[in-house]
């Protein structure tokens, strides 16, 4: 299992970001199957579906209350998986999160190879 990386900068937090989100969707998937296999009453297809979307959420838990503990996000955002049965809070908090990072990761971009080369041929020049 892949763990979130550590936040040191804007940009590890939209990658730790992303591994939720993706952990999320998969196991939206094996919930919207779990849900029409109890309609539709396929008794084999829940014994499948239900330990895959546990599984799912348990590790959305796992995934959260790491993050929380290494300072990547607060503990509301654990809640908030945990409250809502994992994907659906899940989902909703990784989106709300991902928007503030952007604007960070703008505002401090580091300059590409082209530019830093650039500026150390200014820089010898100067002396």
């Amino acid at each position: 299992m892949p763990l979130a990386p550590r936040p040191t900068t804007p940009r590890g937090r939209k990658i730790a970001l992303k591994v939720v989100l993706g952990a999320a969707i998969v196991d939206a998937v094996f919930l919207a199957g779990l849900v029409v296999a109890l309609v539709t009453g396929a008794g084999g297809a829940v014994s499948v579906l239900a330990p895959l979307f546990v599984f799912g959420y348990v590790y959305l838990l796992y995934l959260t209350a790491t993050g929380a503990m290494r300072g990547t996000w607060g503990w509301r955002y654990f809640a908030l998986v945990a409250v809502t049965l994992g994907p659906a809070g899940a989902i909703f908090g990784a989106r709300r999160m991902r928007a503030e990072p952007d604007e960070e990761i703008d505002a401090g971009a580091r300059p590409t190879r082209k530019e830093q080369r650039k500026a150390a041929a200014e820089r010898r020049r100067e002396r």
